[in-house]
């Protein structure tokens, strides 16, 4: 068979598997007439070009094949648990990359869409019980599998309290012995400006129980919000 025969008869092949007989009839054909001596220059890179051409949608064909049925969002599970390890239902969850969680059996569901990602795939998840002052987040990175899941462990996110003691006068004290109640062990004491800062064991915002005493008072204390708002405790003179 020439070149020109050759592309005629391939120019009616509708099918992948069809371009793969003719092309594996090419390679045959150049190497049976290379073998024999009969082939020349001009007729050889015919038959390349021929077989080049019917390689490219043999190819194109499968790669289609293999991806069509790919997936294109991410269906991502998220469960969050609470200190005691107990699923949490009413917290409050999002994504880095958006989406609307919705509520299903056992914790939320994203669907996002691939093309929404990051190059990276790395995605952040977020949740928070404001009523408790639990916070918590998980990453991940999102690869071939489209049904990931997760899980968000919540804590209370631990910050300081600071303030500071006077007298009635409003006179600043040095040396007042100030503790969070129920951790006397991190007693710290207030510098010469009356002021003191310490491990609060609660979240921003969070009230704790603070305990103020030195010789010569009367002991004190209260409820104050952990965060940056300062505490001011007064002690009385005996």
């Amino acid at each position: 068979m020439n070149p020109k025969a050759f592309l005629n008869a391939i120019s009616g092949v509708s099918t992948a598997w069809s371009l793969a007989a003719f092309a594996i009839a090419a390679i045959v054909y150049v190497v049976t007439r290379k073998q024999k001596g009969a082939a020349h220059s001009g007729g050889i890179a015919a038959m390349v070009i021929i077989l080049l051409l019917g390689l490219v949608p043999i190819l194109g064909s499968f790669y289609t094949e293999g991806h069509k049925n790919e997936p294109s969002v991410y269906q991502l599970r998220v469960v969050v648990l609470d200190p005691q390890q107990t699923p949490v239902e009413d917290a409050r969850v999002w994504s880095s990359s958006g989406g609307e969680p919705k509520k299903v059996a056992g914790g939320w569901q994203f669907d996002i869409p691939a093309a929404s990602l990051p190059s990276d795939r790395r995605l952040t998840v977020y949740a928070m019980v404001s009523a408790s002052f639990l916070k918590g987040q998980s990453q991940l990175t999102l690869t071939s599998d489209f049904h990931p899941n997760t899980t968000i462990y919540l804590s209370h996110p631990e910050t300081s309290v600071r303030g500071i003691v006077t007298d009635e006068k409003g006179h600043a004290l040095e040396g007042v012995a100030v503790s969070v109640v129920g951790h006397g062990n991190e007693t710290v004491r207030t510098k010469t400006d009356g002021g003191f800062e310490l491990a609060a064991h609660a979240a921003d915002g969070q009230q704790v129980e603070l305990h103020a005493e030195r010789a010569g008072f009367v002991p004190t204390g209260g409820w104050y919000p952990a965060g940056s708002a300062p505490a001011e405790l007064v002690l009385k003179r005996h």
